[in-house]
């Protein structure tokens, strides 16, 4: 295992040390722009009534593809999730804008469960500093257990509503990031966006990728390969559009 991956493996994320270049972060940001403008769906709005994110990012612009192909990217995700991987569609996959007041600061989970990993990849569209809303972060805690459901049936947890969590709540650490800077994080560590005090936007977008192995193919998720190959290998006897088929056996 190398440096950087245990590092997220101990820590629950991962700041990349080397960001998107400056070129593809303006493209990114020019589409987002233009669709925050436009008021293109399918978007949400905030308390104002004004769009504030973006949803379905990757069907909209193939250069959100690009930007989670691009060597700085990929490599290090090939270092975390191994030599093929996937983006899942219906997972974030959305642009935020993030201006003073759009999204509380309130720590959560995106998911429950260890059984079903993914790893959320941030994009940083402009500087992600402490007064704008960066990041923030409570370290290894996608150690901690499964201990309920969350209220509104989503798929994580907020650390207000568990007794067993809420010691997290100010234990974060902010994360800042420059314009390009990419965050690699464990999903099911406890994680929040800062409290916007400026008078501008922060605006970001964010992923999640997982492995894909033999038994991805099973499965009929919404996912883009990002890069690699799948290898059907398994030891279990399949049915295959009707009929039996015997998979090889391992040795």
């Amino acid at each position: 295992m190398n440096d950087l991956a245990r590092f997220f493996d101990a820590a629950g994320y991962a700041r990349l040390p080397t960001g998107l270049p400056a070129s593809l972060v303006d493209r990114m940001r020019s589409v987002i722009d233009d669709h925050f403008a436009r008021a293109v769906p399918p978007y949400r709005v905030n308390h104002r009534g004004e769009p504030c994110r973006l949803d379905a990012l990757l069907e909209r612009h193939e250069v959100f593809l690009e930007a989670l192909r691009h060597k700085h990217v990929a490599g290090p995700l090939g270092q975390v999730l191994g030599p093929t991987v996937d983006v899942v569609l219906n997972r974030h996959n959305h642009a935020t804008l993030n201006n003073s007041g759009d999204i509380p600061f309130r720590l959560h989970r995106d998911i429950q469960q260890w059984s079903q990993p993914l790893v959320a990849v941030f994009f940083y569209l402009e500087p992600a500093t402490a007064m704008n809303g960066c990041t923030h972060v409570v370290p290894a805690t996608h150690r901690l257990p499964y201990v309920g459901p969350q209220s509104d049936d989503g798929g994580g947890n907020w650390a207000d509503e568990h007794d067993e969590y809420r010691h997290l709540i100010g234990q974060e650490l902010p994360l800042e990031m420059p314009a390009g800077g990419v965050l690699l994080l464990n999903c099911l560590c406890f994680h929040s966006v800062g409290r916007n005090m400026t008078s501008h936007s922060r605006r970001s977008a964010v992923f999640a990728c997982r492995s894909s192995d033999e038994l991805s193919q099973l499965e009929n998720p919404a996912v883009i390969q990002l890069f690699g190959q799948r290898r059907f290998v398994a030891n279990s006897v399949l049915e295959v559009s009707g009929s039996l088929r015997k998979a090889p056996r391992g040795l």
